[in-house]
């Protein structure tokens, strides 16, 4: 084909996340240049729920490159870093499920940062900003929110892969692992849904506007 190996390596990266998208086959009047792919990636590296409304503008022909060009750069002026009151707003929804699921009472959470915990370490880098719950009678219960890992600099494809591995971690090694993943629901319930029927129970997703449908 005559290709460098960096533009290899770029057709074989699209490619990747296109098909992790559900997009395996382009109808014959439809392009998705490379490059319109790859500024895709990126803003979904930070805000993961535009990513399948941009691939289909792509598709459509409503986006041009330099209009994704732009819309990168506004992405990464816009982008926070996440602060506490976001931690505080997910304690306050674990705080709520404990309760109503009869676990324990507000008053008995504990909250402590994930890295200071005996097992935080093999959490993935970007999720070392996750929170550990201490219950009564020496239970644990691991807060993973996406939100937590955008604005890291981790690429999109591995923040998800990251984060669904810290779900497995998460399941076996806590008594509870809620999952605040509003952009990833689809996969982390399929990955619930593969887990042994012991692990299965200790996760809950705790999301309200989220699409429970596969991807596209």
């Amino acid at each position: 084909m005559r290709l460098s190996d960096n533009t290899l390596r770029r057709f074989i990266a699209a490619a990747q996340f296109l098909e992790a998208e559900g997009i395996t086959e382009l109808a014959p009047d439809v392009r998705m240049p490379v490059a319109a792919v790859e500024r895709v990636a990126r803003i979904a590296a930070r805000q993961p729920e535009r990513r399948r409304k941009l691939l289909e503008d792509v598709s459509e022909g409503k986006l041009t490159i330099m209009e994704l060009r732009e819309l990168l750069k506004k992405c990464r002026k816009s982008a926070k870093r996440p602060g506490g009151a976001h931690s505080t707003s997910s304690l306050d929804r674990v705080a709520r499920e404990l309760e109503i699921r009869n676990i324990c009472r507000r008053g008995e959470v504990v909250l402590a940062r994930a890295d200071e915990d005996e097992f935080g370490w093999l959490l993935t880098t970007p999720m070392k900003r996750s929170f550990i719950v201490r219950l009564p009678e020496a239970r644990r219960a691991l807060i993973l929110d996406a939100m937590m890992s955008q604005g890291s600099g981790t690429s999109f494809a591995m923040q998800r892969r990251g984060f669904l591995r810290n779900v497995l971690v998460g399941a076996s090694l806590y008594d509870f692992v809620f999952v605040f993943a509003a952009a990833w629901h689809y996969e982390v319930e399929k990955l619930v849904q593969q887990l042994r029927p012991v692990l299965r129970k200790s996760v809950i997703l705790v999301d309200d506007n989220c699409s429970r449908r596969p991807p596209p």
